[in-house]
C-alpha cells in the first residue's frame, strides 16, 4: 500500500512528456498539470436525499507544439468529456492554459484520474493523450481581507456593447485580446478601448435584475485568502424601462495564476 501511495504521488508531480507522430503530425505535449484551484458547495438535486457536494474548479496548463494548425484539447473522466479547449499552434512550442468546473457529484473524490487528449480540429483524429492524477484543492488559509487596487474599464461613448453568456451574477476572467474579443460586439469600422494584457488582468462581472437599473457601483474588491477574492457590487434599480442587465469590468495588475472570485451582489430599489 505504501508503494502504491508513493507511485500515485509521483504521477501527480511528474511532468508529462509525449512525442507522438499520428497522421503525419508530430505532436509534442509537455509539462502538463491539472490543479484544483477552488471549491464551491453545491446542492445535489439528482440524489435521493439531496446531499450537498463540492464542485471543483480546475486549472489545466502546459505546452504544446510540433505541428502547425488548430487542435482541440479535451479533458475526460471515464470517457465523459469534461471540457474542450481550442488552440492554434505555429509549429514551435507554445503554452496553453484554461479552467473548467464540472458540476458532477461523483467527481467529489480525494483524487481523480483525468485523461488529456489532443484531437485534430478538422477530422477529429486523436493525436495524443495522457492520464493525470488530480487531488482535491487544499483548504485555503484565511487572511485579513486586503483591498485590491483596480481601474474600471468601460464601453461608454463607444459604438460597442457587451455580448455575455446568459448567466446571472457571474464572473469572467480575461487575460488576452482574443478572449476579450469574444465578449464585445461593435458597429462596423468601430472599436473598443484596448488593454495591455501584459500588464493587466480583466475581471468582468455581470448579472440581471427584474427592474430597470438606475446605477451600478463597485463597493470593493478584496483579497480574502491565498486563493480567493471578493468582489462586492451594489445594483440600484427603480421602476423604469431602463436596461435590466448590469456589467462591470475591472483591470487589476496582471495575475500570475487564476483565483476564485466570490461575487456578492446587493440589489436595492430606489424609492421615487
Amino acid at each position: 500500500m505504501r508503494r502504491l501511495f508513493i507511485g500515485i504521488v509521483a504521477i501527480m508531480f511528474a511532468a508529462c512528456e509525449l512525442d507522438i507522430d499520428v497522421n503525419g503530425k508530430d505532436v509534442v505535449l509537455s509539462d502538463v498539470t491539472i490543479e484544483c484551484i477552488a471549491e464551491t458547495q453545491m446542492s445535489n438535486n439528482t440524489s435521493e436525499n439531496n446531499d450537498p457536494f463540492t464542485k471543483h474548479t480546475y486549472l489545466c496548463k502546459g505546452y504544446i507544439g510540433g505541428f502547425r494548425g488548430e487542435c482541440e484539447i479535451r479533458v475526460l473522466h471515464n470517457s465523459h468529456i469534461l471540457c474542450k479547449h481550442f488552440v492554434t499552434v505555429a509549429k514551435s512550442k507554445m503554452p496553453f492554459e484554461f479552467t473548467f468546473a464540472p458540476e458532477w457529484a461523483y467527481l467529489d473524490e480525494p483524487y481523480n484520474n483525468f485523461t488529456l487528449e489532443v484531437v485534430d480540429a478538422d477530422d477529429k483524429d486523436l493525436l495524443c493523450q495522457t492520464t493525470i492524477v488530480v487531488t482535491k484543492h487544499p483548504e485555503s488559509t484565511t487572511t485579513t481581507p486586503i483591498d485590491v487596487p483596480y481601474m474600471e474599464y468601460s464601453l461608454w461613448n463607444t459604438q460597442c456593447h457587451w455580448e455575455l453568456p446568459e448567466q446571472n451574477n457571474s464572473v469572467i476572467i480575461v487575460n488576452s485580446d482574443e478572449e476579450l474579443a469574444r465578449y464585445i460586439t461593435c458597429e462596423p469600422e468601430t472599436s473598443y478601448p484596448t488593454v495591455d494584457f501584459t500588464k493587466y488582468t480583466m475581471i468582468i462581472a455581470y448579472g440581471y435584475t427584474t427592474q430597470g437599473i438606475y446605477d451600478t457601483v463597485i463597493d470593493s474588491l478584496q483579497r480574502i485568502s491565498e486563493t480567493e477574492y471578493a468582489l462586492n457590487i451594489n445594483v440600484v434599480t427603480r421602476d423604469t424601462d431602463a436596461s435590466k442587465q448590469w456589467t462591470k469590468a475591472l483591470l487589476v495588475d496582471k495575475w500570475d495564476r487564476l483565483y476564485n472570485i466570490n461575487l456578492n451582489v446587493d440589489v436595492t430599489k430606489l424609492i421615487n
